[in-house]
């Protein structure tokens, strides 16, 4: 009786693997995508985003618009009409100084004051020409 069952289950698991058998030939595997490389100024870029998409977006044009929701906040495609982007980490340590009171004395970490003046660096309207 044993022996039945065992040439019964050799029988069905034949017939199964028989069955999922098909003519066609193996498919090759897409060979693996490169992941992008990012790199620290892209990192850095990022941070200043989002700082820039948080504390100043409310006020400012953050990226290729140039024309800022706040009359007297400049857009940030064109700042570097405005102020010396190479001086705002400086400028942002010791304290802004603005002709309108609106704009706040923002504190950062050092971190992100990279992060935020490598973001304008990177969208000011000369940027990529």
């Amino acid at each position: 009786m044993r022996r039945g069952l065992a040439l019964s289950a050799l029988f069905a698991a034949l017939t199964l693997l028989a069955c999922n058998r098909t003519s066609e030939p193996p498919v090759a595997e897409a060979p693996p995508v490169a992941k992008p490389v990012i790199t620290e100024q892209d990192e850095m870029i990022g941070r200043g985003e989002a700082i820039a998409e948080t504390a100043c977006a409310s006020c400012h044009a953050i990226g290729a618009e140039t024309e800022s929701p706040h009359p007297y906040a400049p857009p940030f495609s064109l700042l570097d009409q405005v102020v010396d982007i190479g001086t705002l980490k400086q400028t942002f340590t010791e304290g802004i100084n603005t002709d309108h009171p609106d704009m706040p004395n923002w504190q950062f970490e050092e971190i992100d004051l990279d992060g935020l003046v490598a973001y304008l660096e990177s969208v000011q309207a000369g940027a990529s020409e």
